[in-house]
């Protein structure tokens, strides 16, 4: 660890606050509320059209699904995002001029956003091909056994050394910033890819359990969102693995076996 890095080491943050978002970084946090209310009301937006034509409003193209993804993404990730967010606008307005706080976690937030839109770009350009091929309707996988097989593996997938260690670093964000906080902006565009990457090393399978639940049921959204967020913010870490993975397990397991007989 440089010297300059090593300085983060004596800021003095223990948890992390709303307060220097919104007193040094007001705009950043002003464009966080904005597009976390925009990403979820476009979601009920959709979810309560599909209810009131009794049917899901499909994604038409490559592009309509892919769009649809990065606003999932965008309105699933950033609330489980605000404590590394907030440390982070904490830091830099201890460390950065006053003038440059704001632009700073405004990047730091947009390149965290950027990983996790490349990733619904990829979920949407899955699906789109998929349908195609008849795996999955109205955005949901077709077949119980496959829906079955993809609840299980996420299953497995909350017990890996590779979620485990993604884990540790997005429930840890003073830790992550101590160890790897570069002044500037190239420091807050590596930051951000770092932190977004570990993100979706940590939740890519569970996102894609939107093709089980189905990708515009708000409901099943809300459900995943939140199981992210208590994976990260609550103590009860091992409690909270252990049960959702024995949850997916077991549900994953009786799709299958329904599906076999």
């Amino acid at each position: 660890m440089s010297a300059r890095s090593s300085e983060a080491c004596h800021v003095p943050v223990a948890r992390f606050s709303p307060a220097p978002l919104l007193r040094e970084g007001w705009a950043a946090g002003l464009l966080l509320l904005v597009l976390l209310c925009a990403a979820w009301a476009w979601l009920f937006r959709m979810d309560a059209l599909g209810q009131i034509l009794i049917c899901r409003v499909p994604a038409t193209g490559f592009w309509g699904a892919a769009g649809m993804w990065v606003v999932m993404m965008s309105a699933m990730m950033l609330p489980s995002a605000l404590p590394m967010i907030f440390t982070y606008a904490q830091v830099t307005a201890r460390r950065e001029r006053a003038s440059a706080q704001a632009p700073l976690v405004a990047l730091f937030v947009a390149t965290y956003l950027v990983v996790w839109s490349a990733f619904g770009v990829a979920a949407g350009a899955a699906e789109w091909l998929l349908q195609d091929d008849g795996f999955v309707r109205d955005g949901r996988l077709a077949s119980p056994l496959s829906a079955g097989a993809l609840l299980f593996i996420a299953g497995l997938y909350q017990w890996s050394a590779m979620k485990s260690v993604c884990l540790s670093r997005c429930r840890s964000p003073l830790r992550f910033l101590l160890e790897r906080y570069r002044d500037g902006y190239r420091g807050a565009l590596a930051l951000g890819l770092a932190h977004g990457t570990f993100c979706v090393g940590c939740c890519w399978l569970l996102m894609l359990l939107a093709w089980v639940g189905g990708t515009m049921n708000l409901a099943w959204m809300v459900v995943l969102t939140l199981l992210v967020a208590a994976e990260r913010m609550l103590r009860m870490r091992g409690a909270i693995l252990h049960g959702s993975a024995l949850a997916l397990l077991g549900a994953g397991s009786a799709l299958m076996l329904g599906a076999a007989l």
